[in-house]
């Protein structure tokens, strides 16, 4: 009875163990462009022209401000890939803009936890992911 009391006991306390070390996710700094979902889909920058045809924008700026309007998502394209933003809010006022966003992978949810978000400095990438 008691070796069944201290393996639950112990199997517990390794779930628990676990679970904080996912939970503690490091902070990270990511640069790239903020774009609305739609526009990074399709190839970011070098599909704006067709965009600007469909939505009669002028540019990145523009385009992605209608795009997110209509339903689409903030996200940050960078040269290693499209990341999902956690906090739409941050990014209206720096849509088309390259940026320097620090926060944590959430892994699972495929998916950048916005700590900071500031507009794009050469210094401030040298350690994280462009």
């Amino acid at each position: 009875m008691n070796r069944k009391i201290f393996a639950l006991g112990f199997s517990t306390l390794l779930m628990s163990l676990a679970v904080g070390f996912a939970a503690a996710q490091t902070q990270r700094t990511y640069s790239g462009t903020v774009l609305a979902s739609q526009i990074a889909s399709t190839g970011g920058s070098s599909s704006l022209g067709q965009w600007t045809k469909k939505l009669n924008c002028h540019d990145e700026t523009e385009c992605s401000r209608r795009l997110v309007q209509a339903g689409g998502k903030y996200v940050l394209m960078t040269s290693k890939g499209v990341y999902q933003l956690n906090d739409q809010s941050k990014f209206a006022q720096y849509a088309g803009m390259r940026v320097t966003v620090t926060g944590a992978f959430d892994n699972p949810k495929k998916t950048i936890e916005v700590a900071d978000v500031q507009p794009y400095s050469q210094s401030a990438t040298t350690a994280g992911v462009q």
